[in-house]
């Protein structure tokens, strides 16, 4: 198993890239789940700011900013409008903003500059003063126009989202292994082609030619410790996922999940074997590895949701291993049973993208006979 453990030893040279890689992908998790609501899509809630109101003018105008205000935002009461006490107020979070409406109907506010509850509040008291002043300025009467004030901001509009578009919600768990489509590829190949390329290079081939060793046991190691790899790799994504979502991978869900995660990550060893046989320079190496990997990650729907792709760019992605693989993740969260027959086609396909691409770098990989006569040839002529 001298071949094996060798693999193995160069693999440590270049575990820094993947655990790197592994360990962004663990916090991104970790984030997504942390901030992650169970509230759909298509839920919106406006931001309520929590006011306070000194009323120094008592007019009907003032009165009536006061009830309008109170429909849309949520009002609290501090003890007094001293810069002190609305500093304090305001810095604890009991309040958002601070409206004080002098004699006049002049209006003073006091809030934390650059807020999303700042500008709600202001925009609500624009919403009324700009309302009201159309209204005066048109010739009704103050009483007239309030009550025209009144009845024009409480109107609202129906709003929807993405017409036309289907914009579905997806479980936690679905983008955990959505994301792989990215990093089990990014991994595969900044860890592992690097190590097939040491294996690849002419003078070990002519060494091992050369020895006793057989090009079938040299074959047969260098490929387990790449499944090998694959494997432990897979498995630690697994156990995290684990973690992260308490036990869901042990569904029936998960496990159509963790079988669609291997079927990609043959997919994954595939594209670090033909990658390996494209180049011997480890800087193009790695911009392979990031521009295969994020470039199917936002063609395929993973990065960028496939509701917000044209129909050219999905089309163009049918022929691409990533749409294949998010493909069955979007069913497996939604329908594992109904959709089996579709989720198997989709494994299928990206076994058979494998089996291609490893076919493709088999024709650049010159056979241990023909190296052999090679070999020989060069001794020859020498």
């Amino acid at each position: 198993m001298q071949v094996f453990k060798s693999y193995f030893k160069i693999l440590n040279r270049h575990m820094g890239q993947m655990i790197m890689y592994l360990s962004i992908f663990i916090g991104v998790m970790v984030v997504l789940t942390a901030t992650r609501t169970n509230k759909a899509e298509d839920d919106y809630e406006a931001i309520k700011p929590k006011f306070a109101v000194f009323d120094y003018d008592k007019s009907s105008e003032s009165k009536a900013l006061t009830a309008y205000l109170k429909k849309t935002c949520t009002q609290k009461n501090i003890k007094n409008d001293k810069k002190e006490t609305m500093q304090d107020e305001l810095f604890a979070r009991n309040v958002n903003c601070v409206l004080i409406i002098k004699e006049g109907f002049k209006l003073d506010v006091v809030t934390i500059p650059g807020t999303q509850a700042a500008t709600t509040f202001e925009s609500a008291i624009n919403s009324f003063t700009k309302t009201y002043n159309t209204y005066i300025a048109s010739g009704y009467s103050e009483a007239d126009a309030l009550a025209a004030v009144n009845t024009s901001l409480s109107q609202k509009a129906s709003v929807s989202l993405l017409s036309g578009k289907n914009v579905t919600s997806h479980s936690g768990i679905y983008y955990c292994f959505s994301y792989l489509g990215w990093v089990l590829l990014v991994m595969m190949i900044a860890g592992i082609a690097p190590v097939l390329q040491v294996f690849s290079k002419k003078e070990i081939k002519e060494r091992i030619s050369c020895s006793s060793y057989k090009f079938a046991n040299y074959n047969r190691e260098l490929l387990l410790g790449v499944i090998l790899t694959g494997l432990v790799v897979c498995a630690v994504i697994f156990a995290s996922a684990t973690i992260m979502f308490k036990g869901s991978t042990f569904s029936f869900s998960g496990f159509l999940f963790t079988l669609n995660m291997l079927c990609y990550m043959l997919v994954s060893l595939a594209f670090a074997f033909l990658i390996s046989k494209i180049t011997s320079n480890s800087e193009i190496l790695n911009m392979f590895a990031n521009t295969v990997s994020l470039g199917m990650a936002f063609l395929c729907g993973i990065f960028v949701p496939e509701e917000f792709l044209s129909d050219g760019i999905i089309k163009a992605a049918h022929f691409l291993p990533a749409y294949w693989y998010n493909q069955a993740v979007k069913s497996i969260d939604f329908h594992p049973v109904r959709e089996l027959g579709f989720i198997s086609i989709c494994m299928g396909i990206q076994l058979l993208f494998a089996a291609a691409i490893i076919v493709v770098a088999l024709r650049i990989t010159k056979a241990p006979d023909g190296f052999k006569k090679h070999t020989a040839a060069v001794a020859a002529h020498k």
